[in-house]
């Protein structure tokens, strides 16, 4: 590692205490391993300097192996001080020997870009670099100083470090967050344990490979390894889906930054490794930023200083991101909306993770915290240090009471006042409100009560029962549970703070709010998270949820009834979707001839409850959930589960949740993933009643109604009513959809439970009563589209098989319809908006939509890979060794061998999809070996994949996201361009981008048929070869007649009605281009010379240098060329925009048919797409020994820029 020099002797320091502890036995001992990184010196280097400083910088060499080292800053002007010279990987004054000494300075322009930069050693790069040799200089604003903000009184400067204060010399002061993402060791590397012995390369719980090797700032939580195997040792399971839980598990050892509420901060992400690229994703909805945050002056990052902002920007001209890709050594600068807090102006823990589902399950996460008291010994609410202010803000942040304290108070929330009275009754009408103490506090807190009925802390732990916490009163002043008695945590200890096990501590509260001070649990070991009051989706924000008669709703708060601090404001709008999650098989791609249909009989859906006998018999509708809200609706989304214990992939612990993107939400109970000290938000199945094995978690608190129950009864017979607590809510009908609804439970007899209001439907016998349901609220507070959720509770295992969705945030005022009847629609991919609204620059109006989830990682489409293994491998042998947990493949017979036998990297592709459906290559050649009619639908049929359709001249929008876990990809379409930035006018106009995991665009296409209105099927695929071949591919159809089964668009984008005018391809006085290439064989391709014709890389497998098949286009007259002694070149052909071009292809290739394709330009699809597709005439494609024209246009309104031509 880099340090500081005068850092040296601590950081030795911490070495020590750590080789200590780990000769300890069992788990008690952390050495020096602090939660969150905090106050920690073993830590990757973070210095800093200002615009306009200058810095110098001495290297001196302290390595013991005699490893050369140098430190070069990525994007710096560093130069050598002896000489002058550029600091450059190639100037040899840079390295230092081993106890040699090197200096460098820095003068950093006033305009150099603010935010962070990697350095590391150019010498040895590779093996020091995953060994820990980087860090990060961060250039800050102008005349700014840094602080340090852990402890108390005067701050001190800091010098180094991951999270500073930073008081800005041209704005508001902000906290700064450094996170580096790493591996540990390169892709071979075995780190070990406290005994020295190797982790598994892959993680026997939780199936995530390299445990441990995935990291933030050195530090890695694995969950399977680490917390989850311990509370299988001393409880018999393991809850993956408290992975994350620090009431479960203690506060986690990668960085926690920190934070008061309103607090200004930013986040520089930094990739400090070498090896994989990572996907950046914080939780909170709208920790979000502009994917190019200096394409607009509007300064976003601040406005959160005073209070919630309901109603931020609607539009913004760089899109909003709450994700993005980083790879070795690249930064990004995270100035994120609203600040600590988020708009929403919540205390809470928001968890950051690499959106890998392999990487944050191996360890690669941390959560933000967001305090609303302050953090000063005594009254502190976790184990971390004391925290300071930020210099500008010294004195807004108060310091917490008891709840008895807060008698006779009136809080105030952003206007809307409440007295806290200690007696009497509480009156909702008087103003200010007059409450009494018990009801402001048991708004707040988890139902009161024993967990499983049970006194001792092991027996509430195993009843698994999250209904209720055994936090108690003492007179007028509220105490939690007891502190924990069980198990070793080395993440805390009751002692650290003053108490001792089996001591209830006091709850603390806001003083000027009277809102529980986060956080207010604190950690036992193994033990299930609770829930929310009343499984409020927003317990901190919207606590006031009232029946007419004044007593506790159990039902979500009314639009604006919390007042400005409201969650949802008043008169915003209202989506309620009941959602159940479902196992049932799914066709991903249609039989064809002797071909079978390809099925995933373990298929997992999200559905709405009122939708799913429909979809369970119609494969049809058989589609990853696409749901839609429109900008300043509020969503209520209420959760159950269908999916039973098993052995095979949720090892009798089923558990999901629905995390969402992007919205305002809050964190404590919709966040969807039990995240810091979150409550509860994942469910049990409703449908479990019973255990063929005593094994994983116990069955779920189910019940069925025994006795019909009728409409306006308050007394209902159920089975094992005893299990319950009097004061909880329960869901009762959970799979009736006639009826459901959630009653409070008032009194509890045998058999009977007496409720607090009516019943509102008739239930029959057997009816399902259930506590497992979740409850999250969501305020679309701005136009940002495409918004993933997906399951994050065994998301690894449940992905590949379906279980993500997406909700779309539509234009104001917007309605849904069915393309083919116009009659409303609630879910689906497919849909026509009508709207008025703009939903991209200079597009406003009706549009086509298409949802595409872009899949990878699906068992069973994957192809058998040969070329570049190790000879005589078996195939049976290779496929075995793929098979895990998370990946269940189907059967070796089902599994084709790939049509591009050249793709390396692997025994077998990984399997792809859109929308889970795929058209593979291999399953219609298997039916018609012509290549060139591959994709003719006049001979296969149309593709399996989802189809949009549109008459000319329609938008359309193309809502993209990569909805999976392990790789990137490559969105395409032919014929038609879009923003790259769809509300940017100076953003580039694109036929295909790159994506990459858990990452959206919206793509805004202004006509269908391109600018010159040519009607056709055109490609829609994945650009990467191994998904396209896999089947990820699909047709856009546009049509030039009307059709009884499409129904026109009113009120079209460009305020224009019918169908314009089909257009020449090329205007008649456009300048024309012609250019004769021909195809041939190449057999001499060598794409290295110098190097041997195979590199042997690892477990066997080859990179291939020499393709003796290899095919290349070549301009005509340049033929000779190469076939002697020149290395060709791809072929790269230029136009002028505006021009006409006109290639004449010429096939001299001894076998294989040719075409030539360029997807970016305008061109009649029947003619010259290159391609024989869908049901377009003519035949594009060449044989060998003949010649035809392709005929482009270069459109002045798709611009200049580059195409790929293949």
């Amino acid at each position: 590692m880099y340090v500081l020099t005068e850092n040296i002797d601590k950081v030795r320091e911490e070495e020590a205490k750590n080789a200590a502890a780990r000769e300890t036995e069992g788990h008690s001992n952390p050495g020096a391993v602090k939660n969150g990184v905090q106050d920690q010196w073993i830590q990757p280097l973070v210095i800093r300097g200002n615009q306009g400083d200058c810095v110098k910088v001495t290297l001196r060499n302290a390595l013991e192996f005699g490893e050369e080292v140098s430190l070069h800053i990525n994007g710096s002007d560093m130069v050598v001080s002896k000489t002058g010279q550029p600091a450059t990987t190639t100037n040899l004054d840079t390295v230092a020997a081993e106890g040699g000494v090197v200096e460098m300075e820095w003068y950093i322009h006033p305009d150099t870009q603010e935010g962070g930069r990697q350095f590391h050693t150019y010498s040895n790069d590779r093996e020091l670099t995953v060994m820990g040799l980087f860090g990060v200089f961060v250039v800050e604003p102008r005349n700014s100083e840094y602080w340090e903000p852990l402890g108390t009184g005067p701050a001190t400067k800091a010098s180094s470090g991951w999270q500073v204060m930073i008081e800005n010399g041209t704005g508001p002061d902000f906290r700064e967050f450094v996170l580096i993402y790493h591996e540990v060791g390169d892709e071979a590397f075995r780190p070990v344990n406290k005994h020295g012995d190797f982790l598994p390369q892959r993680d026997p719980l939780s199936d995530a490979y390299r445990p441990g090797a995935r990291a933030l700032n050195y530090r890695s939580e694995p969950f399977g390894i680490n917390n989850m195997h311990v509370q299988h040792e001393y409880f018999g399971f393991e809850d993956e889906s408290m992975a994350y839980s620090s009431y479960t598990f203690g506060d986690t050892a990668p960085t926690i930054p920190r934070s008061y509420l309103g607090d200004p901060a930013k986040f520089r992400v930094v990739h400090g490794g070498s090896e994989v690229f990572h996907s950046h994703h914080p939780h909170g909805g709208s920790i979000r930023w502009q994917r190019s945050p200096r394409a607009t002056q509007m300064p976003v990052w601040n406005t959160g200083q005073n209070g919630p902002v309901k109603y931020p920007v609607v539009r913004t001209k760089s899109d909003r991101v709450d994700v993005e890709v980083i790879g070795p050594a690249e930064s990004l600068e995270l100035e994120t909306e609203c600040g600590s807090g988020l708009c929403q102006w919540l205390a809470g823990d928001f968890l950051f993770h690499c959106h890998v589902a392999h990487h944050y399950v191996a360890g690669m996460w941390g959560y933000w915290r967001v305090y609303n008291t302050l953090q000063v010994p005594g009254v502190q609410n976790d184990v971390m240090p004391a925290m300071r202010e930020l210099p500008d803000r010294v004195g807004r942040i108060h310091k917490p009471v008891t709840s008895d304290e807060l008698i006779g108070k009136t809080v105030n929330w952003f206007g809307k006042k409440f007295t806290i009275i200690e007696k009497g009754k509480t009156n909702w009408k008087s103003e200010p409100a007059q409450v009494t103490l018990k009801d402001w506090v048991g708004m707040q807190l988890t139902n009161p009560g024993k967990p499983g009925h049970k006194d001792d802390e092991l027996g509430q732990l195993m009843s698994y029962d999250a209904t209720v916490l055994d936090w108690v009163w003492d007179g007028n002043k509220a105490l939690s549970e007891k502190e924990p008695l069980l198990g070793e945590n080395p993440k805390y200890n009751p002692e650290w703070q003053g108490y001792k096990a089996g001591e209830r501590r006091v709850i603390w509260f806001e003083p000027s709010t009277g809102k529980v001070a986060w956080p207010w649990l604190t950690p036992h070991f193994g033990k299930r998270a609770p829930r929310p009051n009343d499984h409020n989706g927003a317990p901190w924000l919207e606590m006031i949820r009232l029946n007419d008669d004044g007593s506790r709703s159990v039902e979500p708060a009314r639009p604006g009834e919390n007042g400005p601090w409201s969650l949802c404001p008043d008169r915003a709008g209202s989506q309620k979707y009941n959602v159940h999650f479902v196992k049932l098989p799914i066709e991903l791609s249609a039989a064809e001839g002797k071909e079978e249909a390809v099925v995933d009989p373990n298929g997992l859906l999200y559905v709405v409850h009122e939708e799913e006998a429909a979809v369970r018999a119609d494969n049809n509708k058989k589609f990853p959930l696409v749901v839609r809200a429109n900008v300043y609706d509020c969503v209520d989304w209420t959760l159950t589960s269908e999916w039973l214990d098993d052995d095979i992939t949720n090892f009798q612990s089923s558990k999901i949740n629905t995390h969402f993107h992007f919205l305002q939400f809050d964190n404590q109970a919709s966040d969807g993933v039990t995240s810091g000290f979150s409550y509860e938000q994942s469910v049990r199945p409703f449908t479990q009643f019973k255990k063929e094995v005593k094994k994983g978690l116990p069955v779920p608190m189910n019940a069925k109604v025994t006795k019909i129950a009728k409409k306006g009864d308050k007394v209902i017979s159920v089975s094992n009513a005893e299990q319950y607590h009097v004061g909880i809510p329960v869901l009762i009908g959970a799979d009736n959809v006639k009826g459901n609804e959630v009653q409070r439970i008032v009194k509890i007899e045998k058999g009977k439970l007496t409720l607090a209001q009516p019943l509102k439907h008739d239930h029959p016998v057997d009816d399902i009563l259930t506590v497992e349901y979740t409850r999250q609220r969501f305020w679309a507070d701005a136009d940002v589209g495409s918004v993933f959720w997906h399951d994050h509770a065994f998301g690894g295992t449940t992905w590949p098989h379906g279980a993500v969705g997406t909700i779309i945030v539509e234009p104001f005022g917007s309605t849904w319809h069915d393309p083919k009847t116009g009659a409303p629609i609630r879910t689906g991919p497919v849909a026509d908006i009508h709207a008025t609204e703009r939903v991209g620059h200079d597009v406003a109006g009706s549009f086509r939509e298409l949802m595409v989830h872009i899949m990878d990682t699906v068992p069973h489409t994957v192809n058998i890979v040969t070329a570049g293994n190790p000879p005589g491998q078996p195939v049976d042998v290779a496929l075995e060794a793929g098979r895990t947990v998370s990946f269940i493949m189907p059967p070796n017979d089902k599994i084709k061998m790939t049509p591009m036998p050249f793709l390396n990297g692997g025994t077998h592709t990984t399997g792809g999809a859109l929308n889970f459906r795929a058209e593979p290559f291999a399953q219609r050649l298997a039916n018609n070996p012509d290549p060139s009619k591959l994709f003719s639908s006049k001979v296969h049929g149309d593709p399996s994949t989802a189809m949009i359709r549109a008459y000319t001249g329609d938008a359309m929008v193309f809502r993209l996201l990569d909805v999976t876990m392990n790789e990137s990809n490559v969105f395409t379409i032919s014929g038609h361009t879009f923003w790259s930035e769809r509300y940017a006018q100076e953003a580039n106009r694109k036929h295909s981008l790159h994506i990459g995991i858990a990452e959206r665009y919206d793509l805004v296409v202004a006509e269908a048929g391109g600018p010159r209105h040519q009607p056709g099927d055109y490609l829609l695929f994945n650009g990467r070869s191994s998904k396209f071949s896999e089947g990820s591919w699909g047709i856009i159809r546009v049509l030039g007649e009307q059709v009884p089964d499409l129904q026109p668009l009113p009120n079209k984008a460009y305020g224009k009605e019918g169908m314009p005018e089909k257009l020449p391809v090329c205007p008649s006085d456009a300048p024309v281009k012609n250019f004769n290439v021909v195809a041939i064989d190449f057999p001499g391709m060598n794409l290295n010379p110098n190097a041997p014709e195979a590199i042997e890389v690892d477990f066997e497998r080859k990179i291939e240098l020499r393709n003796p098949n290899a095919k290349i286009f070549v301009l005509e007259d340049e033929v000779a060329k190469v076939s002697g002694d020149a290395q060709p070149m791809p072929l790269t052909i230029r136009v002028n925009v505006g021009d006409c071009m006109k290639v004449k292809l010429t096939n001299k290739m001894k076998e294989s048919r040719a075409s030539f394709s360029a997807f970016g330009m305008a061109f009649d699809p029947h003619d010259s797409q290159g391609v024989n597709l869908g049901n377009n005439g003519g035949a594009q494609t060449v044989a060998p020994g003949q010649s035809r024209v392709y005929t482009f246009y270069a459109d002045p309104f798709n611009g200049a820029g580059q195409i790929l031509a293949w």
